[in-house]
């Protein structure tokens, strides 16, 4: 076959390698498209030598049985063979799948949420957002982050301008690769994408872009798996690696806090976002997307994960009956709402909240919470709608909102947390001679004090374990009588202390 054609193996290795000349790589890229099953057969026996060198090696080979016999290949067989399993699981070819985790690991990191691996692995197994040995499936992504209220979205075919409007605002990117085209020069990639097409395997975190003077461009990317090893690459290889996902993108939707990432120190929080990024002006990247059709639309697109697997060969019709009923009938899913322990008030319990969950767009349940109601059951659920996305909300007085999507399943546990509006209490103190506002007066709240400045003013911070409605504070300064009183901590209204003196 190769004598044939002039194709021989020694140039296809050239090929790949990257060491053919111009017309060798011509006549190569024009046999893979008249001739893709024999370029196949080519690939699969290339990869029998490589197998039998590993068994003389004494190293124990990556196939368990011999691939010479050509009747035995088939797409499937072949897909594995090449290392190209047909999954949308976040899960390198090697052995760490957590990739995925690991990713949304570094980003509450970032919004100062300090969570370990084993515990989101925990969480995102329990509501289906990770499966064991296999990964995450790309439809799931992002609602790590949601769930610890960091709300993020999801975008399919998106582009460069997508990365550069999300990174100007501050925001988090998460995007999908495909790992093989990270590690491999063009004519692999070529070779790879129309061998055995294009999918992803693999997430990783973009940085930043910068464009150079020739007008060439490069990206900034960090993989999970060495978060402190940023790399550089080529727009050119990413595009290529990006592509593989059909540009798939998680983004947050609010700029990293300052306080967890010192880079932000130039960045406008006010003004959300800023005037240039990578050389363009802001107003152009805006510009583009608008025209692109991205931008001014009030709904956004919404993903839904469908696996619906019904692969049934009855042997008797008796247990093909059995196995229908089982198969398709309706459950319960059972839903836990507890308080985060880490941000308990215990004087301010919850009272009374609401929890709605939809399923199916149309399917909608309402619950009363209370302190002593936080178990609830969705009854008679459709079969149909196991393993896809159900519409979570969580209201309460005092407590932050919760908006997300969760895997419908027989169980999930939700946790909400107090809101942070009595964290503080400030105001100022004067003289109740003359009005005037006094400074070094010593503010004393529980265990925790503040000195007024020049103006007269001060600012506690009250961490959650000691906030309560009401305060009782004491004031002193030399030649003043001691001042005691009991306030409301509040965000808005500032505390009015007069001294009496002496």
């Amino acid at each position: 076959m190769a004598e044939t054609y002039n194709i021989s193996d020694e140039m296809i290795a050239k090929y790949l390698e990257g060491n053919a000349t111009e017309s060798e790589r011509e006549m190569i890229r024009a046999y893979i498209e008249t001739h893709p099953d024999e370029m196949a057969w080519l690939c699969v026996a290339a990869q029998e030598v490589a197998y039998q060198e590993q068994l003389q090696d004494g190293k124990s080979g990556v196939y368990h049985k011999s691939l010479m016999n050509k009747e035995q290949i088939d797409d499937d067989l072949r897909y594995s063979i090449a290392g190209h399993g047909k999954m949308s699981f976040a899960a390198q070819d090697d052995d760490d799948n957590s990739c995925a985790i690991k990713a949304q690991q570094l980003i509450l990191g970032d919004y100062g949420i300090f969570v370990s691996t084993s515990e989101l692995t925990r969480v995102a197994q329990q509501n289906g957002w990770y499966i064991e040995q296999k990964g995450s499936p790309f439809d799931f992504i992002g609602e790590l982050l949601n769930f610890y209220n960091i709300p993020a979205v999801q975008m399919r075919n998106a582009n460069v301008y997508h990365l550069m409007h999300e990174l100007s605002q501050g925001h988090k990117i998460i995007v999908g690769v495909d790992h093989q085209d990270l590690r491999q020069n063009r004519q692999w990639q070529e070779f790879d994408d129309k061998m055995f097409g294009k999918e992803a395997n693999h997430v990783l975190l973009v940085a930043g872009i910068q464009t150079n003077a020739d007008g060439t461009a490069q990206i900034t990317i960090s993989d999970p798996s060495e978060p402190d090893n940023p790399k550089v690459i080529s727009m050119q290889q990413f595009l290529s690696a990006w592509e593989d996902s059909g540009y798939f993108m998680v983004a947050t939707t609010q700029p990293a806090p300052l306080e967890h990432n010192p880079s932000m120190q130039y960045f406008d929080y006010e003004q959300g976002h800023l005037q240039h990024f990578a050389n363009v002006a802001y107003s152009e990247i805006v510009k583009r997307l608008a025209q692109d059709g991205y931008l001014n639309k009030n709904d956004r697109k919404k993903y839904r994960r469908v696996i619906f697997i019904c692969i049934i060969s009855a042997i008797f019709i008796a247990c093909l009956g059995i196995s229908c009923l089982l198969f398709f009938s309706p459950f319960n899913m059972s839903v836990n709402l507890n308080e985060d322990p880490d941000y308990q008030i215990p004087e301010l319990p919850l009272h009374t909240g609401t929890l709605s969950i939809t399923y199916g767009n149309s399917n909608t349940m309402n619950f009363e919470v209370s302190k002593n109601q936080n178990h609830f059951v969705v009854p008679d659920i459709p079969h149909k709608f196991k393993e896809q996305k159900a519409h979570l909300h969580f209201e309460a007085a005092g407590f932050v909102p919760i908006d997300t999507f969760v895997s419908i399943g027989k169980s999930i546990d939700i946790r909400y947390r107090h809101d942070n509006r009595l964290s503080k209490i400030f105001g100022f103190v004067i003289d109740s001679r003359d009005g005037r506002c006094l400074d070094n007066v010593t503010i004393k709240v529980q265990n925790l004090t503040a000195t007024t400045d020049k103006s007269g003013r001060f600012l506690i911070e009250i961490p959650f374990s000691q906030q309560k409605p009401e305060q009782q504070a004491s004031a002193y300064k030399d030649g003043y009588t001691l001042w005691l009183g009991t306030y409301e901590p509040s965000e808005t209204e500032p505390w009015q202390i007069v001294l009496e003196p002496k």
